[in-house]
């Protein structure tokens, strides 16, 4: 009887033993979803409030690029000379302390402790990077007709950015579907890609032996006689050519020659976002782009000069002092006059206020925003290009048109 109590003992401790392993098996595991769905709905409440503060940075950036319409739309008075014309989206820092500071807010409340072995909890904010579109290389060969100077500026502008001998490697091979694509290849598929035509274009330039000099006639391009459809007709995904303008620069993907490689080399360099009629904006502090500038203003357009390394270095100093490093605006006229300056031949009256064939501009309407929300351990951004162009009758302190919104 004894033998079979202790017996009967030990089966029940066992039992209860199961039990209390069975019980804290569940209870680790519902604690362990409870944290999770936890974090869950924190996160969605994070990105939610990370995504409301990414709108508010682009919405408070469209304020500041009004204000900059503003100043760009006051006249000078007649005889005197013009006053410097501050870039405020280049000098004003653009975030959540901009904000605080025009529009106050909450008293900050007082920060939770760390968790045990944690970090403490990442502060809510914003901050905007402005960029200007107008002075980049506008790959949307479709400017106001094929005759136009400011289409001619694009091709230049574009064969000097891709022509150095250090990107040969990005065409002098072929692609996955036994496609080589040249340099000059290239302008012309960009042509095809936007123009309403249905055959191929023809590339009327014409490249001198050495350097980057292109020679471009009144009309850069000529109707061809093949088809436009043929560097798309030879993988598993056939499509067509759009005929239309691009919408976005992700769509330079599908246009043949262009990779990750090649947008890795050039991407922040190039755009699609400006109107069809918008000219390249003379503001440009980068060395190449300053460069390519140059070359386009330059009378002949193939001087050795342009080629030689301290000329841009004079030049970028001389651009970098007249605008105090960027903050003021210089005209066309007076981005001539550092040129020739520097060492360079201008073509004057083409930057002349009154010449029809200026391809540059003083004054920027479209921009891109890159608005980055954080609340606690989420990020949100958001890419947004907008057109800061005033309607008929509008005022100068219109926000612009939104042309382009990406979340990320």
């Amino acid at each position: 009887m004894a033998r079979r109590g202790t017996g009967e003992r030990g089966a029940a401790l066992l039992l209860v033993m199961v039990a209390v392993a069975v019980l804290t098996a569940l209870a680790v595991d519902l604690a362990y979803e409870s944290r999770v769905s936890l974090r869950i709905a924190a996160n969605a409440r994070d990105e939610l409030r990370a995504a409301a503060l990414a709108e508010g940075g682009v919405a408070l950036s469209r304020l500041v690029l009004s204000l900059q319409q503003q100043i760009d739309a006051i006249p000078s008075a007649p005889g005197a000379p013009a006053l410097p014309r501050p870039q405020l989206w280049r000098l004003i820092p653009v975030g959540d302390g901009l904000a605080a500071g025009l529009f106050g807010g909450p008293a900050e409340a007082p920060r939770a402790a760390a968790p045990e072995g944690g970090a403490l909890p990442r502060a809510e904010g914003f901050d905007v990077d402005i960029d200007d579109e107008a002075r980049k290389v506008n790959v949307q060969l479709e400017a106001l007709g094929t005759s136009s100077a400011l289409l001619g500026a694009q091709v230049r502008a574009l064969y000097q950015l891709v022509c150095d001998p250090r990107w040969d490697a990005l065409f002098d091979r072929d692609d996955a579907n036994g496609l080589r694509v040249s340099r000059q290849d290239l302008l012309v598929y960009l042509r095809d890609w936007v123009d309403p035509l249905d055959v191929a274009s023809a590339l009327a330039a014409g490249f001198p032996a050495g350097g980057c000099e292109i020679v471009i006639p009144a009309s850069p391009f000529e109707d061809g006689f093949g088809d436009e459809n043929f560097p798309y007709d030879r993988g598993e995904d056939r499509y067509r050519v759009k005929n239309a303008r691009m919408d976005s620069l992700a769509e330079l993907y599908l246009v043949a020659g262009v990779t990750d490689a090649f947008m890795a080399a050039f991407g922040d360099a190039i755009t699609v976002y400006p109107p069809r009629d918008a000219k390249r904006n003379v503001n440009e502090t980068r060395p190449d782009l300053l460069l390519q500038n140059a070359a386009i203003v330059a009378d002949p357009q193939d001087q050795p000069e342009l080629r030689n390394p301290e000329f841009l270095v004079r030049l970028h100093q001389l651009v970098l002092e007249k605008t105090l490093g960027g903050i003021l605006a210089m005209t066309p006229a007076e981005f001539g006059d550092l040129v020739a300056a520097a060492g360079v031949t201008v073509n004057k009256p083409l930057l002349a206020p009154q010449s029809t064939q200026n391809p540059f501009t003083d004054r920027s309407t479209t921009f891109r925003l890159r608005a980055v929300g954080r609340a606690g351990d989420v990020a949100k951004t958001l890419d947004v290009v907008v057109w800061m162009t005033d309607k008929p009758g509008a005022p100068v302190t219109t926000p612009g048109r939104v042309v382009h919104w990406r979340e990320e």
